[in-house]
């Protein structure tokens, strides 16, 4: 297989990088949301599935008794992998390593409308880079958009750089964010970071949930647009056309930055 794309549910990566989360929706609590009837990781399987150059997906979770009973709740064509290593990405390497693949894609469990298109050219990126350990989006400051509260991004990592990181990088820090265990290391590993479209490179989105009310502004999201189809570019018009939406947005991130 060569492209991958592994959904990682773990209480112990913090939603919304950068954010404090509501203990009320830890990851292996939001999980189980409904969204468009569906409980949120099945949404966001199917959502993943829509990208033309994944071939395979994978939900990993830790191997402790609050995710088991998640299982249940992923699509039956879609494997889940309950990891005992220590730390998210000693867990996310454990996954690639069960199930093997060229490269993958980890997509967090707080980005709903983590967007297919964005996906493939993350892919087509990568293919064209063929050097590169980690491709990721960034914004026009700099700032990996994998550590913004847009929340509409994934990245691409080579799975044999994955397996370096894990055994090389030694900072628990790191370890727990997973994206800062390549970024934050030129000497081991060759990045390429993509700019985001210019019409997210602003302070006024945020699509990440990390607590009620951005899961309130996401579900009236999908109500007011519907699930089919959700592309990135509808989602941006609906909030400009919601100058409070846009501003209670604006707001919080202020707040976390």
């Amino acid at each position: 297989m060569k492209n991958l794309a592994i959904v990682q549910i773990d209480d112990d990566i913090m939603l919304a990088p950068g954010s404090a989360q509501d203990s009320s929706l830890l990851p292996s609590k939001l999980a189980t949301r409904k969204l468009n009837s569906a409980p949120l990781i099945e949404w966001l399987v199917r959502r993943i599935s829509e990208a033309e150059l994944i071939e395979g997906i994978v939900v990993v979770m830790p191997d402790q008794p609050q995710y088991r009973d998640l299982a249940s709740l992923i699509p039956l064509d879609i494997p889940c992998h309950l990891s005992s290593k220590e730390t998210p990405l000693a867990r996310l390497a454990d996954a690639a390593k069960k199930y093997p693949s060229q490269s993958i894609v980890r997509v967090p469990l707080e980005t709903p409308f983590c967007d297919p298109v964005l996906i493939d050219r993350l892919l087509i990126t990568a293919d064209m880079n063929d050097d590169k350990d980690y491709v990721g989006y960034c914004l026009e400051d700099g700032c990996p958009a994998s550590q913004s509260s847009i929340g509409l991004f994934s990245e691409w990592i080579r799975s044999s750089a994955l397996d370096k990181a894990n055994r090389e990088v030694k900072s628990k820090t790191d370890a727990y964010r997973v994206d800062s265990s390549f970024l934050d290391y030129p000497e081991l590993f060759s990045v390429e970071m993509i700019p985001v479209p210019e019409s997210l490179n602003r302070g006024d989105l945020r699509f990440s949930v990390a607590n009620d009310e951005d899961w309130e502004e996401l579900l009236a999201i999908v109500d007011a647009l519907g699930a089919e189809t959700l592309q990135w570019q509808d989602v941006v018009r609906i909030i400009d056309a919601q100058p409070p939406i846009r501003q209670r947005m604006a707001d919080r991130n202020r707040l976390i930055a």
